[in-house]
């Protein structure tokens, strides 16, 4: 009887480390929030001080999972699947969204 209380311990804790580890994995992979930056002034953003700004330009886009951070006034940015270099970028408050562009004088 022991023995099996023993053995239904361990089990329990192998796998919340495996449940640890794997919403670890996840959290990372889809939150870049920890090393990126946003700061709203006007009309524009700053992401890591590269300068964005609206555009309705941008066609046949999918917008990602992926967030990239939240800006300092509480627009969630996320990564565009097309543009993993961030060219273009998807700000959300609650309800409404924007795309935002580099722009080419930064």
């Amino acid at each position: 009887m022991v023995e099996k209380k023993k053995s239904i311990a361990l089990i329990i804790i192998l796998l919340t480390i495996v449940v640890i580890f794997i919403c670890g994995r996840y959290y990372f992979a889809h939150n870049k929030s920890y090393k990126n930056e946003a700061i709203e002034k006007g009309d524009y953003i700053y992401l890591n001080g590269v300068r964005y700004s609206q555009t309705s330009k941008l066609e046949n886009y999918k917008i990602s999972n992926v967030v990239i951070c939240t800006s300092d006034s509480g627009r969630k940015l996320y990564e565009i699947e097309e543009y993993p270099d961030y060219e273009y970028i998807a700000g959300y408050y609650a309800w409404d969204g924007v795309i935002y562009k580099k722009d080419e004088t930064d």
